[in-house]
């Protein structure tokens, strides 16, 4: 019965697809993160239904191309599309093509998708869309996991859909790392007191989902990204006595086996899986030198002449279990550099044009947004300093949401008069 219903669904948003790409877009955003098919154990779990979908929107992309509103070139912009093209050439001199091939077909798909949403969705009202698809599309995830975390008091680590990119602890930990902020900014989105009521609520369940997962990486994540808060923060007291507080209650309420294995994080000489990282970490360094610039394309740490000169004998061949890492193997120096830029770039970038809109009531929303926007980048380059996630689509989504609010606030600055927009702001109260 879950699979029709499910199959029923996807059927109704492929014949909308036809009418408006945009439909299409959002339906390969729900199906691409939340993966409801996933949650299903019957035929429709193994059914293509995300390439089903994608092929009816790229179709209808060119069938309405005339409804295209694309967003502006920005810095962000050009350097996501340099890495992009960077990872082409090092895919057609990888060390292995035959392994990097099929990694990089994943990436382009994430990229090709990103695109697609900077095309057709420069307007509030998809905009808005689109966040709220992804918000719940993950948050399905975060906010289950959350209240299970709080019934059972954080004694079992919270898992994903199976067979998704961020089906484990660890990736369930870093999705709910960048999707925690942007729920919260949803708080200017409503004016009804429930429902932004439901908003600190689901943000509450979201990060205490990422508690549960009991994955440093996730902790690391929620440490960085609080710090970068406090530091953009004007009321530093209040928000540095908050975090205190919000210490205290979570030593006090996670389990043993929690405050366990977040002590590992300083000891990694005694823990088993942190010392392996240090070996995993070491080998990424070591086939860097063998192609330093250009690097050795996807998936080279599984090249077996690499594992057998570098790591046979000495430990398994594991994940990089961290984003710079695993970036720096397989694009180089100069992608690794490449991929800094982006993530440097997108939080100056969302937390400046964020504050030129803030006085803007008409501009409240977009500037909440994309001032948390910041936040969720941030806890995905701390949580990535131990998890492997540099190709996430998450995270390159996130960058598509920075770059459509910088376009629509600059239009927005440029085409209406600020005294007009207070003036029938105070007429309406």
């Amino acid at each position: 019965m879950r699979d029709i219903f499910i199959f029923s669904g996807i059927i109704l948003v492929v014949l909308a697809t036809l009418r408006k790409p945009q439909i299409g877009i959002l339906g390969w955003l729900w199906l691409s993160i939340m993966n409801p098919h996933k949650e299903s154990f019957g035929w429709i779990y193994s059914l293509p239904v995300l390439d089903i979908l994608a092929g009816a929107t790229l179709i209808s992309a060119v069938i309405n191309f005339n409804q295209v509103r694309k967003s502006h070139f920005h810095p962000v912009l050009i350097i996501l599309i340099i890495f992009y093209l960077w990872t082409c050439m090092t895919t057609i001199f990888a060390i292995s093509f035959d392994l990097a091939f099929p990694y990089w077909i994943d990436f382009s798909k994430t990229i090709l998708f990103t695109m697609l949403m900077l095309l057709f969705f420069n307007s509030k009202h998809w905009i808005i869309a689109a966040v709220f698809v992804f918000t719940l599309s993950v948050g399905f995830t975060s906010i289950k996991g959350g209240i299970f975390t709080v019934l059972t008091g954080g004694g079992t680590r919270i898992w994903g859909a199976p067979g998704t990119t961020w089906g484990d602890n660890n990736g369930v930990a870093i999705a709910s790392v960048m999707v925690t902020p942007l729920i919260f900014a949803l708080k200017d989105i409503f004016q009804s007191k429930v429902l932004r009521f439901g908003v600190y609520a689901n943000t509450f369940f979201s990060f205490m989902c990422i508690l549960g997962t009991q994955s440093r990486g996730g902790l690391v994540g929620i440490l960085g990204s609080g710090f970068v808060y406090f530091i953009r923060s004007k009321h530093k007291i209040i928000i540095g006595l908050l975090i205190v507080i919000f210490g205290i209650l979570i030593l006090i309420f996670m389990p043993q086996s929690w405050k366990d294995r977040m002590e590992t994080i300083q000891s990694y000489e005694q823990d088993e899986s942190a010392s392996a990282r240090i070996l995993q970490w070491r080998y990424a360094v070591q086939i860097t030198s063998e192609s330093p610039i250009i690097g050795n394309g996807f998936y080279a740490r599984f090249y077996q002449p690499y594992y057998y000169k570098y790591l046979a004998g000495i430990d398994k061949n594991r994940a990089a279990h961290s984003n710079y890492f695993q970036v720096l193997e397989e694009q180089g120096y100069v992608g690794l550099f490449i991929f800094l830029l982006l993530i440097i770039s997108a939080v100056i970038s969302a937390n400046r044009i964020a504050k030129k809109a803030q006085d803007r009531p008409d501009l409240k929303w977009a500037s909440t947004l994309l001032f948390y926007c910041q936040f969720s980048i941030t806890g995905y380059a701390f949580s990535g300093l131990t998890q492997n996630k540099g190709y996430l689509d998450l995270y390159y989504y996130i960058l598509a949401f920075i770059i459509l609010l910088i376009s629509h606030i600059n239009d927005e600055l440029k085409t209406t008069n600020p005294q007009e927009i207070i003036k029938s702001s105070d007429k309406n109260r």
